[in-house]
């Protein structure tokens, strides 16, 4: 049945029906109970006493705000919107940079430290810093103060712990750091493993390539001792670095007994002797040595590098285990096969031209640079290297003595006294043997003897054709330095004959008297030209002999020729021969020049 007035409860006290809510409760219980709609009449006699209360004598406004039109403000006793929650910022990250080096040596040459890098993002922070502790199980090795640069941290370790000791050869864990400022919170960290290594070479071997020639060479005096030839074959290797035969079987090839590095030999420089050593079985050298080699000019040359990684007291312990490293070829050269470094393996290089192009003495660098990888990285250079600088000769060939063996061979000091003669202008025969001539003629302190002319290094001991030049003695210069002509023939042919250069001596005689006389000359040592150089004014010679190749021209150190094409009489115009044609050498040594002849032709014998 419809509710009528009458049956409705009496409303509540305005001060009730507001309650501790206030308005807001009002308003919200009245909407609840049935609130006049927007088409009601408000002073509808169907009002009641909550409508009275709403209202409140509001007018047209107040009802469109009971009808919740209008936002409720703090008057009203509402509550304002709370402001969005702001996003976290991205954490700070930290990781082992793609090209962080992996292993490093830092007992190489020039090792200027190990670059330690890690790729950061900041996460929009500022003021960072970071470090990098290098640590094994036993405890922390060094701890370094990176530097943070926008997005990466890197520092350099030296290889050594806190008190400056190296570093023994293993792994390690290199332990990198972000701080929220210099002593702030670590706010993120990245760890990375590394390893020690001990890259060494050992032996060098230095053997031809394609093209070329190594040859033989003779040291004269081993120790001072008179002809005490030692032999140095051209298959031998010419650089080792060991142990001495002195020091405890437990020492090794690259380091000393304290961890040092065993210094490398630089070349050796005595030219009469190879170096000694007592303990081993020939006397000579066998431990550490760097001996030179000689080589026909032009030749390629291939350097074979014995690795080793022994450390003081652990042979081998150097070795890479987790990583992988490999030797990179010196300048001026490229690899013969692959270079990977493997203890007790070998790597070869070959030049990429010659380093020895003409007649030359050569100091050869070689410096044997590494990389090293992580597995599956990239390959990343390693700082410092291994430097070897090797003593080359370039020479026209082998010796050509028809007599082969000990002493016929090319002699360390006379290649030496060559090398520097020519200093790489050349390395045609004729060009060097002219160089020869200059050489003893002008630099040697030889004087002619202008009293007898009699020889002091050479003999025919039966007869012309077995001339003999004593070589060791000539060197040392056992009867003084007055010669004559079989004499500086001797040394020409003997010195041509060292470098690879096939040279005779022959024999100028007159042909039907005894003797020639002589034009205007200016033997060896003397500073003037004159026809009648003896000293008691004798101006003709028995004989003469003068070296040449077989093509017959003539090479002669005893005297400078007058070349002005009137030898007979002043003034003189200097001239060598050089590789002159007989008849212009005769035509300026003699005015007997149409009766002489040049017989023999024949190589000079070493004593």
């Amino acid at each position: 049945m419809p509710m009528t007035r009458r049956d409705r409860k009496p409303p509540a006290p305005p001060s009730r029906a507001r309650g501790p809510g206030g308005p807001f409760a009002a308003l919200l219980a009245a909407l609840l109970l049935g609130a006049p709609g927007c088409g009601d009449d408000a002073t509808s006699a169907d009002a009641g006493p909550e409508d009275a209360t709403i209202d409140n004598g509001a007018d047209a406004g107040a009802d469109a705000d009971a009808d919740g039109d209008a936002e409720a403000g703090p008057d009203d006793g509402g509550v304002e919107d709370a402001p969005p929650e702001e996003a976290p910022p991205p954490p700070v990250e930290i990781a082992a940079a793609t090209d962080l080096l992996a292993a490093a040596d830092p007992k190489l040459d020039g090792f200027d430290g190990w670059p330690l890098a890690f790729d950061v993002a900041p996460g929009g922070r500022t003021g960072l810093a970071c470090r990098v502790t290098l640590a094994r199980p036993a405890g922390t090795i060094a701890a370094l103060d990176g530097t943070l640069d926008g997005t990466s941290c890197t520092a350099t370790w030296d290889g050594r712990d806190a008190a400056g000791a190296w570093v023994a050869p293993g792994p390690l864990t290199a332990t990198a750091e972000v701080l929220a400022g210099a002593a702030g919170e670590v706010l993120a960290a990245a760890e990375a493993d590394l390893e020690v290594v001990r890259l060494g070479i050992d032996r060098v071997q230095l053997l031809p390539g394609p093209a070329g020639k190594r040859v033989d060479l003779l040291w004269a005096e081993m120790g001072g001792v008179e002809d005490g030839w030692w032999l140095f074959p051209r298959d031998a290797p010419p650089w080792g670095l060991d142990r001495d035969a002195a020091e405890p079987p437990a020492a090794v090839d690259l380091e000393l007994a304290d961890g040092t590095p065993r210094p490398r030999p630089a070349p050796w420089d005595d030219l009469r002797s190879p170096p000694l050593d007592d303990a081993s079985s020939d006397g000579s050298e066998r431990d550490t040595f760097n001996l030179p080699t000689a080589w026909s000019a032009g030749s390629i040359v291939e350097a074979t590098a014995s690795l080793s990684s022994d450390v003081a007291g652990a042979p081998g312990g150097g070795a890479p285990a987790a990583t992988e490293v490999r030797v990179l070829a010196p300048a001026g050269t490229r690899l013969v096969g692959e270079g990977p470094f493997v203890p007790g393996g070998t790597v070869t290089v070959r030049t990429e031209t010659s380093p020895v192009p003409a007649v030359q003495r050569v100091e050869w660098t070689l410096v044997w640079r590494f990389e090293s990888r992580r597995p599956g990285g990239p390959w990343v250079p390693v700082p410092g290297a291994i430097t070897t600088v090797h003593r080359l000769y370039g020479v026209v060939g082998a010796a050509t003595f028809v007599d082969a063996g000990v002493p016929h061979l090319g002699w360390v000091d006379v290649i030496d006294l060559v090398a520097g003669w020519v200093d790489g202008a050349t390395a045609d025969p004729a060009l060097v043997a002219g160089r020869i001539v200059e050489g003893v003629y002008h630099t040697l302190g030889l004087r002619y003897d202008n009293v007898r002319g009699a020889s002091a290094y050479s003999d025919y001991p039966d007869g012309w054709d077995d001339g003999v030049f004593f070589a060791g003695a000539f060197q040392r210069r056992d009867y003084g330095s007055t010669i004559n002509c079989s004499d500086a023939a001797g040394i020409v042919g003997a010195y041509a004959n060292m470098v690879g250069i096939d040279m005779r001596y022959h024999i100028l005689t007159h042909a039907w008297r005894d003797g020639f006389d002589l034009n205007y000359i200016q033997p060896i040592g003397f500073t003037a030209f004159d026809e009648t150089p003896f000293l008691f004014g004798g101006g003709s010679f028995s004989y003469h002999a003068v070296a040449g190749p077989p093509d017959g021209s003539i090479f002669d150190a005893t005297l400078a020729l007058d070349g002005d094409g009137v030898p007979t009489a002043p003034p003189h115009t200097f001239l060598l021969a050089e590789g002159l044609p007989p008849a212009d050498y005769l035509f300026d040594l003699s005015s007997d020049w149409a009766g002489i002849r040049v017989r023999y032709n024949e190589t000079v014998e070493l004593q």
